[in-house]
């Protein structure tokens, strides 16, 4: 993974990860490493609710320089909910 961030400019998509503590480590490296340009979450939309925020609340946990968070993190208009499937209700 290393040598691949390492290698070229790169934006991070997040489909269906909390982006909890468990992976601070992993998240920092990637988050705050100069070649990653953006960080675009898909989030789960239910009617009036949805988990964009803490989606973001969590990221922004994973960075150490809350200035840089701000430049990465695609605002909520330019992100979509992620669709869902809808299974067929039982007869």
């Amino acid at each position: 993974m290393l040598r691949y961030i390492d290698s070229e400019k790169f934006q991070v998509i997040i489909m269906g990860h909390s982006c909890g503590l468990s992976d601070r480590v992993l998240l920092n490296t990637i988050f705050e490493h100069e070649n990653c340009r953006s960080i675009k979450v898909y989030y789960y939309k239910n009617g009036d609710y949805d988990n964009y925020t803490e989606i973001i609340q969590n990221i922004s946990r994973h960075f150490n320089d809350k200035q840089l968070m701000r430049t990465k993190i695609v605002e909520k208009t330019l992100c979509e909910p992620m669709p869902q499937l809808q299974l067929p209700k039982k007869k």
